[in-house]
């Protein structure tokens, strides 16, 4: 009697065992494909921000989208996103676009050997027309940020360029810089860039007091301003 009681008891703590280890197994398994589902996710969400982050501002997209059916968005060197600051050469390769959309027609480049540092074909193409310049000793710095007043100086330069080629003058007002607070911090050469600008609506200061000459400029405000250029020329 003493042994069966004993081989009882050995049964049940087997049993126990058993159904321990099984149930053991089966939380590993559920956790192995609860991970997976895991990761899973995680990849989809990975993907779904990668897709999505390169998006125009709320306030810009309505006219980055006509910028963009007008074939003034050009894919630019370094891929920036929408938000980030826009460098030398990015801008050269908008202006020269939207030129050749303005006047229908591939403009000529310098020579290829015009610069050390840069062979960018819409570089060469906006220093021929003189919209953009270098930094001195064959260099055009391509990678450099530039600012307000630098791109009001390239804007400028071609709106001439659109007057020459096609006889309409974007900006026949007289500009000056006088209500700008900020006015002594403009560089002599951007002077009349800035004024004439804004005083034809083509680049407005930051406020009605402001110009902000030394401030950087984004990759969507410098479409805007192209933008806004190729619209009053066509």
């Amino acid at each position: 009697m003493k042994g069966n009681t004993v081989m009882k008891i050995y049964r049940i703590i087997l049993s126990a065992a058993i159904a321990g280890t099984m149930i053991f197994q089966t939380s590993a398994m559920a956790w192995e494909a609860h991970k997976q589902d895991l990761t899973q996710v995680d990849v989809v969400i990975d993907e779904g921000v990668e897709l999505s982050e390169n998006v125009p501002s709320d306030w810009a997209k309505s006219e980055i989208d006509l910028a963009v059916d007008a074939g003034l968005v050009p894919n630019l060197t370094g891929s920036p996103k929408y938000q980030d600051t826009i460098n030398r050469e990015q801008f050269a390769e908008l202006v020269s676009n939207m030129l050749e959309k303005v006047l229908n027609t591939q403009i000529e480049s310098a020579p290829t050997g015009t610069f050390t540092d840069t062979t960018n074909i819409a570089v060469l193409k906006a220093y021929k027309y003189g919209v953009v310049n270098g930094v001195g000793d064959n260099l055009f710095a391509p990678t450099d940020t530039t600012n307000r007043e630098q791109i009001a100086a390239m804007v400028f330069r071609a709106t001439e360029v659109i007057k020459e080629n096609t006889g309409k003058d974007l900006t026949p007002a007289m500009g000056s810089i006088e209500k700008f607070a900020d006015k002594s911090d403009i560089s002599d050469w951007a002077v009349q860039s800035v004024g004439e600008l804004a005083e034809n609506g083509i680049m407005n200061g930051t406020s009605d007091s402001t110009a902000s000459p030394k401030d950087s400029c984004t990759v969507e405000q410098s479409i805007l301003l192209i933008y806004r250029v190729y619209n009053s020329a066509i």
